[in-house]
């Protein structure tokens, strides 16, 4: 980039607000919140995510233990596993964690297009991990094709 193209810091903080600005008015995030709000209004819907993050919790923090217990580990396990069935089956978690995915996708989006401008074609390799895919669950990356370069 020469001098004469450069922008400023401030110029380009300038436009993070508006991102920023726009974003918290995207119906992504708009749908989030409602979502959110009709979950923590629901007595039975917040039951379930506080047993489901008591558990999850209590996992984490047994298997941060060195000393470790791995059939406490296990039984938590089968019970998070539990939590999560249950929560996935009442439709308010259900839309709240679809409308969270929904806002999670564009972040993702916008966040390929700032390394699509401003990196090198071969520097994009080190942020890949070894093998490729992480084999997460539901990549945005498949389910919306964004490795196709903007137009």
């Amino acid at each position: 980039m020469t001098k004469e193209t450069a922008v400023s810091h401030s110029e380009i903080m300038k436009l993070a607000r508006e991102l920023g600005h726009a974003l918290a008015q995207s119906r992504e995030i708009l749908d989030y919140r409602d979502a959110e709000k009709e979950m923590a209004d629901d007595e039975e819907a917040s039951h379930l995510m506080r047993i489901y993050r008591r558990i999850y919790q209590e996992r984490a923090r047994l298997q941060a233990d060195p000393g470790n217990k791995a059939k406490e580990i296990a039984n938590l396990s089968d019970s998070l596993e539990k939590a999560d069935r249950k929560k996935s089956a009442n439709p308010l978690i259900a839309k709240y964690d679809q409308t969270g995915n929904a806002f999670q996708d564009l972040i993702y989006q916008i966040n390929q297009i700032l390394k699509f401008y401003c990196m090198e074609p071969d520097e994009a390799s080190q942020f890949v991990p070894a093998g490729g895919c992480r084999g997460c669950k539901g990549c945005p990356k498949v389910r919306t094709g964004i490795n196709i370069p903007p137009s």
